[in-house]
């Protein structure tokens, strides 16, 4: 059966902020006519994360969870929810409450008006120093070797139209880059809103801002040798 939305969640280990966030974003979907599944894919948490996810399943039905058998990070979650994701656009966010489910309006006017790409543009972000010093430096390399239209690339919650989103050759930690991705497939009306960033107040960051400062570059270049050879292009 296709679906309107599919909203996508990885999630390791974040049993607190899962209590808040699901009934926050159910609350949300009501308001809406579309059809809408909420597919929330475990990292191999060693909480009781996974617990409380089917807790609120036999609640909500539109849920669907995704257990991963080891680690595979964000690009991992990504790789298997975006081949079993039923909508007609993904809404991808982060589980651990710095992304609004109050914003899901904005996503939702631009995707009745045709966008493909829609990317949230975090305001007052609430990360530290050190993360936004290595996001910023991420999003002036982006600006200097892509053609993106985009303010930032760097953001977490962000739409597209799920054929974008299919089939990718996934390589480790592509899905920061699936905004680039989805423009080289010629994603068509590329558009932004403005979301909130709330501060973490559950659970522990999984990002290491050094690591991504020290590795981020020579990623990047990896990932522009992929990119211009065309392996992330539609087949």
């Amino acid at each position: 059966m296709i679906l309107d939305i599919s909203i996508v969640i990885p999630f390791h280990n974040e049993e607190e902020s899962l209590r808040v966030l699901i009934p926050s974003l159910m609350e949300m979907i009501r308001f809406f006519t579309k059809s809408f599944e909420v597919i929330l894919v475990d990292d191999a948490s060693t909480d009781s994360s996974v617990e409380i996810v089917k807790m609120y399943q036999e609640q909500y039905p539109i849920i669907k969870l995704i257990r991963l058998p080891k680690r595979g990070g964000q690009t991992g979650c990504y790789k298997e929810a975006f081949q079993q994701a039923k909508g007609l656009y993904i809404i991808r966010m982060d589980a651990d409450l710095q992304d609004d489910p109050k914003d899901l309006p904005k996503f939702i006017e631009k995707i009745n008006r045709g966008s493909e790409l829609i990317m949230g543009l975090r305001e007052c972000r609430k990360h530290s120093r050190i993360l936004r010093l290595a996001s910023g430096i991420y999003d002036l390399i982006i600006l200097a070797l892509f053609n993106s239209p985009l303010h930032s690339n760097s953001g977490s919650y962000v739409a597209f139209k799920t054929e974008l989103m299919k089939n990718i050759p996934f390589r480790k930690n592509d899905h920061r880059y699936l905004p680039l991705i989805a423009i080289r497939r010629e994603a068509k009306n590329i558009t932004e809103v403005f979301v909130r960033h709330n501060k973490r107040k559950m659970g522990k960051s999984k990002y290491n801002p050094f690591e991504k400062l020290i590795l981020g570059i020579p990623e990047v270049l990896l990932f522009l040798i992929r990119y211009i050879r065309g392996i992330y292009d539609l087949k």
